[in-house]
């Protein structure tokens, strides 16, 4: 029998929430595994094996779809349910647990795991009881809630009050799976495992003063989005930046997001952590056109092929398709401001001092971070587990045999767009097959027809 302690009174709650509630379940199958690897960082190496030969990402799909979940890939490689709706992913997953015969207990929040000691003949615990203890491998206590009818003797509310009950369930082979809670990283403490200490991953950059600031160079732009753009951490003692990353870049009311921060928030966690997320970034609002001197040069051929028009009115700096505009008018207005140039100045009376200022606020704009924001869609973390600490072919653990663990507790975690919810499918199913092997392997060795149908429930979550 397969048995999932949840604490909460219901389950995957995560995915209920993802992807602003449509539930980004995966990223697009159809790239090649080994560029998909590319959106890991960390766990990269490790996910190889599973991603290429145990559970690839085109299986993943077709789990979902041979389910009858119909999914759709997005220009940006993000795949959802054609429905728009994460309760299709839920439905989809408690629908194959109910099929499998797996038994869910609610209110259930496990306390601790501790390996079964030998069973004694002096035990004072029940006759049941012993026997489940002497075929277990694990002791895994629990603190179980329910309703009560009755009412507190010091209140005259009638509202029913929670009862609070602890106890021992015997199992012989025990997943992990309690993502990025507090609760689950104290289990695997208590059971002196390595622990990689978690810092957020995945989150949006506050720029307080640029956006508060009547003169701040994102007040009254939030919205706007540019299609390119490159964007470096950088911190006054050092030389290089911390994290340089490219992309699509969003201006909130906070400060700055889209894709481009989000990466640099993913691969840079540990060091942005340690500069508590304060610093500059430095932006190059069209990377694909190079460096200074080389927009520089594009910008001033504006004043003899364009002679008559603003400036603040006229960007003509294109993207790689030559059909639009790289930066969006009310930001180019803004840099065009910034850099000295008077609001109805056209490019004729255009100085080479002017442009070159307008370059530098292209190609190095500098501004002041001042913190971190929770990306709403997605709340993830690095760290968890060592993965120095686990057989990565069977997601088990090197210090105890039939102890698996899967999804975000390990120090695995991945970019916006269904990275994360692919390591918890490829990851679950490895440690489900390889903890249905286990027992069998190790407890039933004669009992074929039950050890199959353990295999066959875990193989089907």
């Amino acid at each position: 029998m397969v048995t999932v302690l949840e604490a909460t009174t219901a389950t995957l709650g995560k995915v209920k929430i993802s992807g602003g509630g449509r539930c980004n379940v995966l990223h697009d199958t159809s790239k090649p595994v080994n560029e998909i690897l590319q959106g890991y960082p960390r766990g990269q190496k490790e996910l190889t094996g599973i991603l290429h030969k145990r559970f690839p990402p085109s299986t993943a799909r077709e789990w979902f779809e041979s389910r009858g979940v119909e999914l759709k890939t997005e220009s940006d490689g993000r795949m959802f349910p054609a429905t728009d709706s994460s309760q299709t992913i839920i439905d989809t997953l408690l629908q194959a647990a109910s099929k499998a015969n797996v038994q869910i207990h609610y209110r259930s929040k496990v306390e601790g795991i501790s390996i079964c000691p030998s069973p004694t003949t002096s035990s004072t615990d029940s006759g049941q009881e012993n026997k489940e203890r002497e075929k277990s491998q694990f002791c895994v206590t629990i603190q179980s809630r329910s309703k009560s009818d009755t009412t507190d003797s010091d209140s005259s509310s009638q509202t029913a009050t929670p009862k609070r009950s602890t106890k021992e369930l015997y199992f012989d082979a025990v997943i992990l799976a309690t993502g990025s809670t507090p609760a689950g990283y104290r289990i695997v403490q208590g059971l002196d495992l390595t622990f990689v200490p978690t810092v957020p991953s995945l989150f949006t950059l506050n720029a307080k003063s640029e956006v508060g600031n009547e003169d701040g160079l994102l007040n009254g732009l939030a919205g706007i989005s540019v299609p390119f753009a490159e964007v470096a951490f950088c911190v006054p003692d050092q030389k290089k930046p911390i994290q340089t990353e490219e992309g699509p870049l969003l201006i909130t009311h906070h400060g700055l997001s889209g894709p481009a921060v989000l990466r640099m928030s993913a691969f840079g966690a540990r060091e942005l952590a340690k500069v508590n997320y304060k610093g500059i970034l430095r932006i190059n609002w069209a990377p694909h056109l190079g460096k200074v001197d080389d927009v520089f040069d594009e910008l001033w051929q504006s004043t003899t092929l364009r002679p008559k028009k603003q400036v603040n009115k006229f960007c003509p700096l294109l993207l790689p398709d030559d059909k639009e505009s790289a930066i969006p008018r009310r930001l180019w207005s803004t840099l065009v401001q910034r850099a000295g140039f008077e609001e109805t100045q056209t490019w004729a009376t255009a100085s080479k001092k002017l442009v070159r200022n307008l370059a530098m606020e292209i190609c190095r704009c500098e501004i002041e971070i001042t913190g971190k924001s929770t990306y709403k869609d997605e709340f993830v973390t690095a760290g968890g587990v060592s993965l120095k600490e686990i057989d990565m072919k069977a997601m088990q653990s090197k210090k105890y045999p039939g102890l698996f663990f899967c999804g975000e507790v390990v120090n695995v975690d991945g970019v916006t767009g269904g990275y994360n919810f692919l390591n918890c499918w490829s990851t679950g199913y490895v440690a489900g097959n390889s903890a249905a092997e286990f027992v069998v392997s190790k407890f039933h060795p004669n009992t074929k027809g039950e050890g199959d149908m353990a295999k066959q429930s875990l193989s089907d979550l």
